[in-house]
């Protein structure tokens, strides 16, 4: 339905305006929309959401990096960056994320081919200033020349942080390979050299000013509003971009200074994504074509051709990918979707049924890889097992059998296309009438990006079929584009170390490099012999007759009727303001769990969310010769190997659930064996009870492919963990396994997965299933009775009981959960460890500050010293963000990623003692860096610490309570989604159930501590401020991580390191270390608790076995320094 909100109080001013078609939109969309266009040719959609507690915007800029001049690439992406700097308005750099930092608010913004969109979040009663600041973005920003010479500075490290994701690595191969004369081969990040402010600062600077002079005109701009204020107070706001007017930006045929006609030249080299500049049938211009220049460097041979990549990670990767025409302009008929859902299907009959059961792959996913106003790129991406990289071309004579299934279906037998269209747009339109908002943060600039597209009318609507039926099927264009995938029309990516390794010493294939990131790939023919057999002339290489279309779905909901058991006020719409009630306990069975449920009364949705988490710590424990549970490293292997080949087993029979909007996932993690299901709540029962039987009472699914396939990939991921990783990853891992970790490491979880054989993965599973000393805790959800809820429980509880060869012994089971080590006030530890990824030019400086008082739990089970500790650091941890984001990324430009933020853990006791879950609150600063090394890094967030703490001295409390206002309201901010609310009050019973059985359990916590938080005054910041990040009193962790440009220096680290600080440089030591720390408990740690464990350590010459060698460190080594300690 459409609906349209303009009120006569607004007539009169709105004249001037106007009025464009509203936003299609569903039922459960609470919403209202006010789209408008003003006389200067800004489109404008205003949105009133009464359940907002923060306002949004977003601005979409119809331009990108396809309009990048190719002497200086990145140019659309500088610009975005450089638009938060400052405008003649509000001229301070800093004034903007400022002001959204003190009311609660975030911003970001990003840069693709065609568009920019920049977005923010604020507090509602603050969103007038915020958002006027926000559009002198597009009506006068300063550009200043001290501003662009640093901000290139970001570019730069933005881009040497993708240097090391494979994703972007394959994504700039693929562009090596497209037509270089086409926009879409534009390198768009940009980066130092290609933006050389160094050398031409005042060239650059005249180039971007024309780049916003030519694109960031009003009609080129669309603006979205989203909050609680009426559309009417927000119609006002908006007047300051009504102000814009075109800039001065000369014509074709006038005089044109250098930078004008650079940037005049490249505008004409891509079409617009603008709804209204689309012809109704784009003109093809496909990116990826056969010889794509004259050239004789041109890197394509005759087609079809492969080419081969070495990935950082450990992949099997296999990408058919074939060029086709242009989609976008035809959204709800798209061929491309339609051949998506056929190729990438998962069912019985479909490509991926037949590859897995031939053990040749673990995933294969189906869809357009680009989709450009003019041309699109359609893959078919597989990942590969070992078997199946041996088989490669079988797999791909697969997918092109079914691709020619298609073409035949559609050419002589379209009645199975046009009923499964019709079953798609069943349950399209399902999802689109039952799918509630999102929040404003992400409304924003998905809608103002999709009005650029598709218009305000259909910028809900594209894509959901609302307006479609059989009459409607796109034959003939599926005909036509059905017809372009075969052998001929296709280029094949091969992104593995094992073809790399069999391909790269051989003669008769052409070796390229990359342009951007200097990356090496190989480009090879293939076999004219398997080219004729791909086209099955006269026989295709694979005997596949169980190719076939997809079945009708039996997992469509029957019913979309809220339950009988609510009452008609909660039918009649979301009430998304009701306080949630706490789930109700309505089984308590020492034997078998507990069940809890609540009836959703605030969504009015036909949706659920249930959760099984059944208790057992032999998933990762095993037990010692005393009867007494220990970690073990080989059960934690099985159990993830387990839950893997599990899901693979079910992945074709339940393929249709996951299409009929019902979700579902079974882990063997720490706590246990966890089910959850979510989605339409018709046949969630029945699907959940047979993935708990399915695992309880078959072991069908411990086949060999499956346990062949899931080692496979458990290895791979483990033997390249480092090597494919940033340096932050790296630093949270040292970090984590001194604080939080039971495992031995990477290799011995290696060690043990090699191991791994059917008859101990077969062992391991009837061990797990035949622990006596479980207990389930269910949550059930939704639109669901109690009564269902109750024979749900009573079937499910049956199942697993029944699995077990003897009764239950709950009464002295060991409840396993997570573990936190006490960093004992008063001591630093230091780790140094040099990236093991060849291709890192990052450093990574990682500080952790542990708070010595436990977090806050509830009212009934913490203190009121844990609840103000909480408090303030919470509120501290909101105020230090942009302060320190100021000052090393945009001052100092130390690197793209500066950020620090508030962390939770928890902490539970080791078997033997009695069960509780203490929260551990943190402090966290993290940067990334290319410019100084780690320990330098480290200094300067030392020195800003020292600096922060005066400004934080100086700070007038009315500021303060800006921001405690500003965290207090966001920590109320109602749920909005089912899935949300479900999850966090299934993390409490989670936690504390245990503990406290349902009397004490802390629904309502979150209130307790925003009334906490609002009452912080300055005095207790101070206080825990001191508290947290005094040498005498801190519990720091530094976790750092060298890569290629600041290699580890041995001799720096002995002489920066202090008298406090305990250096560690190998695992094996970590290990010896957190032997000697005790697990954080709900007790408070004393002051200069710390000189007892560093006298221990000096004292123990066994420890300091370590010696520095070169540029590395081997063992770990404490040093005694006399330089005084930050």
């Amino acid at each position: 339905m459409a609906d349209q909100d303009t009120s006569p109080a607004t007539a009169a001013a709105a004249a001037s305006f106007s009025v464009l078609p509203s936003p299609v939109k569903g039922k459960a969309d609470w919403r209202t929309y006010r789209p408008i266009r003003l006389p200067n040719g800004v489109t404008i959609c205003l949105v009133h959401d009464p359940q907002a507690k923060t306002t949004a915007a977003a601005a979409t800029v119809a331009v990108g990096a396809a309009f990048d001049p190719r002497s200086l690439s990145g140019l659309a992406h500088f610009t975005e960056h450089m638009c938060f700097l400052g405008s003649e308005k509000y001229p301070g750099e800093n004034d903007y994320k400022s002001y959204l930092a003190q009311h609660g608010g975030r911003s970001n913004a990003s840069t693709s081919m065609h568009m920019t969109t920049y977005k923010f979040e604020v507090l509602a009663s603050h969103a007038q200033k915020a958002l006027d600041m926000f559009l002198q973005f597009f009506v006068a920003p300063l550009f200043t020349e001290s501003g662009t010479g640093r901000e290139v500075n970001a570019v730069d490290s933005e881009n040497s942080k993708n240097l090391t994701a494979d994703g972007r690595r394959r994504l700039q191969i693929f562009k090596t390979l497209c037509d270089p004369e086409h926009y879409y081969t534009k390198f768009s990040t940009g980066n130092a050299k290609t933006l050389p402010t160094e050398s031409r600062l005042g060239y650059v600077r005249d180039a971007l000013l024309a780049f916003h002079r030519c694109h960031y005109r009003p009609d080129n701009l669309t603006v979205v509003v989203a909050g609680p204020q009426s559309l009417d107070e927000l119609q006002e706001w908006i007047l300051p971009v009504a102000d814009m007017s075109t800039p001065s930006f000369p014509a074709e045929g006038d005089e044109m200074t250098e930078a004008e006609r650079m940037v005049h030249v490249a505008s004409r080299d891509a079409p617009s994504i603008q709804k209204e500049d689309q012809p109704e049938a784009p003109e093809y211009n496909q990116a990826l074509v056969p010889n794509p220049s004259s050239s004789s460097s041109s890197p394509s041979p005759p087609w079809p051709f492969y080419y081969t990549i070495n990935p950082l990670r450990a992949m099997r990767k296999l990408n058919i990918m074939f060029p086709l025409p242009a989609v976008s302009h035809v959204p709800d008929r798209s061929p491309s979707s339609i051949l998506s859902h056929l190729l990438g299907h998962e069912g019985v009959g479909s490509p991926f049924a037949l590859l897995q059961e031939r053990s040749w792959i673990s995933a294969l996913s189906a869809g357009s890889r680009v989709t450009g106003p003019d041309f699109s790129v359609f893959q078919v991406d597989m990942s590969l097992t070992e078997e199946g990289e041996e088989n490669w071309e079988e797999v791909v004579d697969v997918i092109l059998q079914h691709c020619r299934l298609i073409k035949e279906a559609a050419d002589k037998n379209p009645a199975e296309l046009v009923r499964d269209w019709e079953e798609t747009i069943a349950l399209s339109k399902i999802f689109f009438e039952t799918g509630s908002p999102s929040g404003v943060y992400d409304t924003a600039p998905g809608l103002s990006q999709s009005i650029a597209r598709y218009g305000t009318e259909e910028c809900l609507s594209a894509g959901r079929m609302l307006n479609e039926s059989a009459d409607t099927f796109p034959l003939k264009m599926l005909r036509d584009f059905a017809s372009r995938l075969t052998a001929e029309n296709m280029v094949i990516e091969r992104c593995s170390q094992t073809a790399w390794e069999k391909i790269k010493n051989k003669d008769d294939v052409k070796r390229m490099k990359e342009q951007w990131y200097g990356l090496d790939f190989i480009v090879s023919k293939i076999d004219p012999a398997v080219v004729k057999k791909w086209r099955g002339d006269p026989a295709p290489l694979v005997d596949a007759p169980s190719l076939a279309l997809p079945r009708p779905n039996r997992f469509i909901p029957r019913t979309l009727e809220l339950c009988d058991d609510l009452p008609d006020e909660a039918k009649q719409g979301p009430r998304i303001e009701k306080p949630i009630d706490p789930p109700k306990l309505l089984i308590d069975d020492p034997t078998t769990g507990r069940l809890w449920h609540r009836l959703d009364d605030r969504y009015a949705l036909p949706k659920a969310n249930l959760t099984v988490l059944v208790r057992n710590a032999a998933v990762s424990h095993v037990k010692n010769g005393d009867g007494v549970w220990e970690k073990d490293t080989s059960a934690s292997v099985h159990a993830s190997i387990l839950s893997s080949m599990y899901y693979d087993a079910m992945a074709v029979d339940t393929y249709d659930a996951d299409l009929a909007g019902l979700y579902w996932s079974l882990s063997c993690g720490q706590l246990g064996i966890k089910v959850s299901c979510g989605g339409f709540s018709d046949r969630m029962p029945d699907l959940a009870l047979t993935i708990i039987k399915n695992f309880y009472s078959s072991s069908e699914f411990l086949q060999p492919h499956y346990l062949a396939s899931a080692k496979d990939r458990m290895l791979r991921n483990l033997r390249t963990y480092f090597e494919s990783r940033r340096a932050d990853s790296h630093a949270v891992y040292y970090r984590d396994f001194l604080m939080a970790s039971e495992s031995l490491g990477i290799d011995a979880s290696i060690e043990e997965t090699e191991k791994v054989t059917m008859e101990s993965i077969q062992a391991y599973h009837k061990v797990l299933l035949d622990n006596n000393e479980t207990l389930a805790e269910c949550f059930y959800t939704g639109n669901v009775s109690e009564a269902t809820a109750k024979q749900f429980f009573q079937d499910s509880s049956a199942v697993i009981t029944s699995s077990r060869s003897s009764e239950s012994s709950c009464d002295s089971m060991w409840i396993p959960a997570a573990i936190e080590r006490r960093i004992l006030p008063g001591t630093d530890f230091d780790l140094h460890f040099s990236s093991k990824n060849p291709q890192e030019e990052n450093g990574a400086t990682m500080v952790t500050y542990q708070s010595s008082i436990p977090g806050f739990r509830g009212d009934e089970l913490s203190s009121q010293e844990s609840l103000e500790s909480t408090a303030a650091i919470r509120v501290i941890s909101t105020i230090i963000r942009e302060p320190l984001f100021d000052e090393l990324r945009t001052k100092q430009t130390l690197g793209y990623i500066v950020s620090s933020y508030y962390d939770l853990g928890f902490s539970s006791p080791p078997p033997g003692l009695p069960y509780y879950s203490v929260p551990v609150d943190f402090l966290v600063i993290s940067v990334l860096s290319k410019k100084l090394a780690p320990t330098e890094v480290a200094s300067r967030i030392d020195d800003f610490l020292v600096t922060f703490r005066e400004q934080l001295e100086a700070m007038p409390q009315s500021e303060i309570d800006q921001y405690t206002t500003a965290l207090s309201t966001k920590l109320l901010k109602p749920f909005q989604k089912l899935s949300s609310e479900a999850g966090n009050q299934f993390g409490k019973i989670e936690r504390y159930a245990p503990e406290v059985g349902s009397s004490e359990l802390p629904w309502n916590s979150v209130e307790s501590l925003a009334g906490a938080i609002r009452h912080v005054k300055r005095q207790d910041l101070v206080s825990h401020w001191d508290r947290l990040t005094h040498p005498s009193s801190r519990a720091r962790v530094v976790s750092h991580v060298y890569g290629t440009t600041h290699p580890l220096d041995s001799k720096r680290i002995a002489s920066s390191s202090s008298n406090a600080t305990v250096v560690v440089n190998s695992l094996n030591d970590i290990q010896a270390l957190r032997d000697r720390l005790p697990i954080y408990d709900n007790n408070k740690s004393k002051p200069n608790a710390g000189t007892r464990l560093r006298r221990l350590m000096r004292n123990h010459n066994t420890w300091a076995f370590g010696a520095l060698v070169g540029a590395g460190v081997v063992g770990w080594s404490i040093y005694t320094r006399s330089k005084k300690s930050r």
